[in-house]
């Protein structure tokens, strides 16, 4: 009887290890959970790395350098006017439910794109997508398309393209919509995890990578992604095995990923900036000379330390990342440094006493910086409170003008000064459209050639340092960590699973 039962045991030892087998899976910590399915209103970066690419595709993405090259398009082609933008749309492409993608699809949520994210509109103006005939998709506008491009390559309000009838019905959109990326989306456990899996019709639109750009192959039947907000908690889950990959790695724990030989640290480029955002709409910093006394106050070394300790961050005051073309490495904030004798003689005159709110999140210690502020502003005589949510509180109260004076939040990377969301009328912080700032902004979308909009961009980074619509302590550069038997993760400016696999 005893070896009778020995045998079954190690019989269902068997059958359990075949059945776990008969899943490849690569499980990953991420340090917050998105909103909302409908990444064309969604801004969380953890939203987009989770679905774009993975469930949801673009007409085009930008490779590792910055170019932007097809994905659901074939091709693309602007007037010499500029005026013109037309896409060859790809044949035979699947959405999850086994539809195939037509013109109609792409008009509809390109339409829906432009009304839902203000920067687009504003480049387009009226203009609208139209079928201009089989298989071409086309805009024609008065104003300047040189950029579109791009900003549909990588807006943080995502141009995906969704079947038609899912954007007559909004509420199924936000609770899933079929995409036509590799991966589906099989499930989503609200406060604990989203999991994907294999789209066995995908086709590929390339043999090459590049990037983002290019072959697709789901080499992992699922892509499992928990949300773990704790850093401690998802570095020991890395450290036992629970997790293959875990995102935000703080500097404090580096050392003890490099002591473990069976992990890996991955460190990206300049990921994108911290920016300490005013309030222009009401409260004290409606006025400039109090959004100039706030930013003299602020040590920026100590404020990127509290939050990044020793790695991972540079000092730099421009609002473009280093691998843009829009950075020029000789320009600086004229309230970048320090000086707290200015400070004083601006408040002697303008201040009353008023509570300065500072509203965060408690996402990847950027509450520290806010408690660092708080020490800094307070020795100058600010009167000051810190407010600390999630990160969905956070984004929900700074929405309301009147909970907060100054919110922190991180900015990830993109390509063009028109995409940074801060450096907006609508946005909170809320630019003054009349501003002499907001105007030399929008002049911008006039120019023909991205060359000559990277020229001008300089005289209008200067008249924003005057305006001070945020004061940017620095820029930092996100780090990774992943066990060794992960192969073939891409990371660009962010990190991406659809050809990558673990050895189990």
């Amino acid at each position: 009887m005893k070896y009778l039962s020995i045998f079954f045991t190690i019989i269902l030892l068997v059958c359990s290890c075949t059945v776990k087998s008969d899943v490849s899976y690569i499980n990953v910590a991420v340090s917050q959970e998105p909103v909302t399915t409908d990444v064309m209103v969604n801004t969380s970066l953890t939203g987009r790395l989770i679905l774009v690419g993975n469930v949801y595709e673009r007409l085009v993405v930008l490779d590792e350098e910055g170019n932007v090259k097809p994905e659901l398009a074939s091709s693309y082609v602007l007037s010499e006017d500029g005026k013109k933008l037309s896409f060859t749309i790809r044949d035979g492409v699947k959405f999850h439910d086994g539809t195939v993608m037509d013109e109609e699809d792409v008009v509809y949520s390109l339409n829906r794109w432009l009304a839902v994210y203000q920067k687009a509109r504003e480049m387009v103006g009226d203009g609208e997508f139209y079928i201009e005939s089989d298989g071409i998709v086309s805009i024609k506008c008065l104003k300047n398309l040189t950029f579109l491009p791009s900003l549909m390559a990588s807006s943080p309000q995502s141009a995906v393209i969704f079947p038609k009838e899912y954007l007559l019905n909004i509420e199924e959109l936000v609770t899933g919509a079929p995409g036509t990326g590799p991966y589906t989306l099989k499930e989503w456990v609200s406060g604990e995890k989203i999991v994907l899996s294999s789209f066995s019709d995908y086709q590929s639109y390339s043999d090459e990578t590049n990037g983002v750009w290019g072959d697709k192959k789901a080499k992992s039947d699922e892509i499992r992604f928990y949300f773990v907000s704790d850093s401690t908690t998802r570095l020991l889950g890395l450290k036992n095995g629970e997790y293959d990959f875990i995102n935000d790695l703080m500097s404090d724990d580096r050392v003890l990923v490099e002591k473990d030989d069976s992990l890996e640290i991955l460190d990206g480029e300049e990921s994108g900036l911290i920016a300490l955002v005013f309030n222009k709409k009401d409260g004290v910093f409606k006025s400039k000379e109090m959004r100039k006394a706030a930013s003299l106050t602020f040590n920026r070394e100590e404020l990127m330390k509290s939050c990044y300790g020793d790695y991972g961050w540079s000092l730099d005051s421009e609002y473009m990342e280093k691998e843009s073309g829009f950075w020029s490495g000789e320009l600086e904030d004229p309230t970048y440094k320090r000086d707290l004798e200015s400070a004083l003689s601006i408040l002697s005159t303008h201040y009353d006493g008023s509570e300065i709110k500072i509203l965060t999140s408690n996402l990847s210690n950027l509450e520290k910086i806010a408690y660092a502020m708080e020490s800094e502003m307070e020795e100058a005589g600010f009167n000051v409170r810190v407010i600390v949510t999630d990160w969905a509180g956070m984004m929900e109260k700074r929405k309301d003008s009147s909970e907060w004076d100054i919110f922190i939040s991180a900015f990830s990377k993109v390509p063009l000064p028109q995409m940074k969301s801060f450096l907006s009328p609508t946005y909170p912080g809320w630019m003054d459209s009349e501003s002499s700032a907001y105007k030399a902004f929008l002049s911008l979308d006039e120019e023909v050639t991205i060359e000559s909009a990277e020229k001008k961009w300089e005289e209008v980074q200067k008249e924003m340092w005057d305006y001070i619509p945020a004061y940017i302590p620095g820029h930092y550069s996100t780090s990774y960590a992943k066990n060794k038997k992960l192969n073939d993760v891409i990371i660009q400016d962010g990190f991406y699973f659809w050809n990558a696999y673990v050895e189990r």
